[in-house]
């Protein structure tokens, strides 16, 4: 679990440092979150949660990102509900 997390940690940075380099698998990168995340993995809606809210590799879509936070938070992920992501949703 703590490496998963891990690599998505270091995709979405990579992703915001070198935006070209993962622009070819980022579609495919958001239906797997997208997929994952409706069979219940709350770190996915989390990831997808970031990725719309900074419109990494999906144009940016706060409602989309509080969507998905939301779901992540009720299925009891950390990064869902952490103080710091609740701003993002009082946008």
């Amino acid at each position: 679990m703590k490496l998963r997390f891990l690599c998505v940690v270091i995709s979405l940075l990579t992703a915001c440092v070198f935006p070209s380099l993962a622009l070819a698998d980022e579609s495919q990168e958001v239906k797997t979150y997208k997929a994952q995340c409706d069979q219940g993995r709350a770190l996915a809606c989390a990831v997808l949660g970031a990725m719309y809210d900074e419109g990494t590799g999906v144009k940016k879509d706060v409602a989309q990102a509080v969507a998905f936070y939301r779901k992540a938070c009720d299925g009891r992920s950390p990064m869902g509900c952490s103080p710091s992501l609740m701003s993002a949703k009082r946008r």
